[in-house]
């Protein structure tokens, strides 16, 4: 009886050691299979710049500016070296327009209705440009093994603008009429919009574009710094494939018949000998966690 009792504790004991031991299985392979499926997975933050321009070519000169991008990706891993990823960016571009002398003339009509050439000359004539655009990127990125890693991206993006100014600064601006029915060029009175005026500043004013449409490239290193960290520091082109501005036809100072001391200020976008686009490029890091 005694003997009988041993066995059944021994085999209860057998039992549950079996089982303990499929159970603690079970899970470190659960446990493994969910780690190896969260890797498969990687969000990510990051900041470029500081090369962001509107890219355009006018009869005057042009200064390329800086800018800044910030954006957020998720990218899923098809394997250890393989990744698709989609994002979202907020991205800054800025450029400017100036000129010892600008000058022009086109045909109007006064407040008297009658028929004129209106002319202008600007002296050290300024603009400049700045543009916000939300971009959607997607795209696809190849990366070795190691914990020190070289990566290589590639992919398009959209963009939709969200702010756009231009700001116009000219130091002296001469106005005059010149009548061709009377053979006489007027630089005066003020009040009808012919004169000098010093130190103009038009301040910002509302600058629209359209949708961007990108091609993208990115290459560099990427380092972990833990089990599910990692930094990457590359170099990027961002580099704009359409035109974002629609030109009309208005010139850069336009005589009102209605005012005529109220001139106003159009953008030089509209003179521009070919397309208007969207370029950056630089240095970007970025911050990871898979």
């Amino acid at each position: 009886m005694k003997k009988n009792r041993v066995n059944y504790i021994t085999s209860i004991t057998m039992i549950i050691a079996f089982l303990a031991t499929c159970l603690n299985g079970y899970s470190q392979d659960k446990k493994a299979k969910l780690e190896k499926a969260d890797k498969k997975y990687e969000l990510s933050i990051a900041v470029g710049g500081p090369f962001s321009f509107i890219n355009y070519r006018t009869p005057q000169e042009t200064v390329l500016g800086n800018g800044f991008s910030a954006d957020i990706r998720y990218s899923y891993y098809l394997n250890e070296g393989l990744s698709i990823g989609l994002g979202v960016e907020y991205q800054t571009y800025t450029s400017a327009t100036k000129s010892g002398f600008v000058t022009g003339q086109y045909a109007a009509t006064d407040a008297d209705n009658e028929s004129f050439q209106f002319r202008y000359k600007a002296a050290n004539f300024r603009e400049e440009q700045k543009l916000g655009y939300v971009n959607i990127p997607v795209g696809i990125q190849f990366e070795t093994s190691g914990k020190t890693k070289l990566y290589l991206g590639a992919g398009a993006k959209i963009g939709f603008a969200v702010n756009g100014t231009y700001e116009t600064t000219i130091e002296n601006l001469t106005t005059s009429g010149y009548y061709p029915q009377y053979n006489v060029e007027l630089f005066n009175p003020a009040f009808a919009g012919f004169g000098n005026t010093a130190n103009i500043n038009t301040g910002k004013q509302d600058l629209s574009t359209e949708i961007s449409y990108s091609a993208t490239i990115e290459a560099g290193v990427k380092q972990s710094i833990g089990a599910k960290k990692s930094i990457y520091i590359g170099l990027y082109l961002d580099y704009g494939l359409n035109n974002i501005y629609e030109k009309q036809s208005k010139n850069v100072v336009q005589y009102n018949p209605e005012i005529p001391v109220a001139l106003s200020y159009n953008t030089v976008l509209n003179s521009v000998y070919d397309d208007v686009k969207l370029l950056s490029y630089g240095l970007k890091l970025r911050f990871a966690l898979r």
